[in-house]
């Protein structure tokens, strides 16, 4: 897959503004709340409630932490003495079992971004589709790490052949004004178009790309198709 001028380990470091609680935390909350209003007065109850709530969430986000980087450890291992199929099959179990159980957590959200490009890299087009999808959904107000989203989709669906839909992503990212992975979307889209026997439209990407991004990676690239 092509790489933008922003590495995706940095952009995947971008703090969350909050923790969302669970449900289930809520309601423990809740349920114990009468309880500890009649021992210890109306304040303190809601401020122990709060903290009890808080700490619940704080260490199932840790556990979650730690249950990620578990899995990429063992994916990172597996790499070592094996192709991407294969070590994509040892840790199927450990991201469907950290995906069931703490689904909900940042750590969680960020491993299926992660899962995703393994899938990607695996070969496996249709989990790596549902797993963008979903984080989609999980990132849609990050704009930085929505375009990284949406350019594996573009890659994905390539993967799958299916090339009008993964011209779709990536126009998504060259339309919008967030520039993260915008210069790998315009260089897709003009191979894409080339692929497809479109060479207007692949030229005036290929242009597009030295206008918006005079002296990328891609410049040579460029320059040899659009006079090719």
């Amino acid at each position: 897959m092509a790489k933008g001028s922003v590495s995706r380990k940095q952009l995947l470091k971008e703090p969350d503004k909050f923790i969302t609680f669970s449900g289930k935390l809520i309601a423990f909350g809740r349920s114990n709340l009468k309880a500890i209003l009649i021992g210890a007065g109306v304040m303190i109850a809601l401020v122990v409630v709060v903290v009890t709530v808080r700490q619940m969430a704080d260490r199932n986000e840790r556990r979650a932490s730690m249950l990620t980087e578990k899995a990429m450890a063992k994916y990172s291992a597996a790499l070592q003495d094996t192709d991407s199929k294969t070590a994509f099959d040892r840790i199927k179990h450990d991201f469907s079992a950290l995906f069931d159980q703490y689904g909900s957590r940042r750590a969680v959200r960020i491993a299926r971004i992660v899962y995703a490009d393994i899938s990607y890299q695996a070969g496996d087009a249709d989990t790596a589709v549902a797993m963008y999808k979903r984080a989609l959904d999980d990132f849609e107000q990050s704009s930085a790490l929505k375009n990284i989203i949406v350019s594996g989709l573009g890659h994905a669906y390539a993967l799958k052949k299916e090339y009008p839909e993964s011209i779709r992503y990536f126009k998504m990212i060259s339309d919008g004004q967030e520039k993260t992975l915008k210069g790998d979307a315009l260089f897709n889209m003009a191979c894409l178009y080339e692929a497809g026997g479109e060479k207007e439209k692949s030229t005036a990407m290929f242009q597009q790309l030295l206008a918006d991004f005079p002296g990328s990676m891609y410049e040579a690239l460029a320059r040899e198709r659009i006079s090719g």
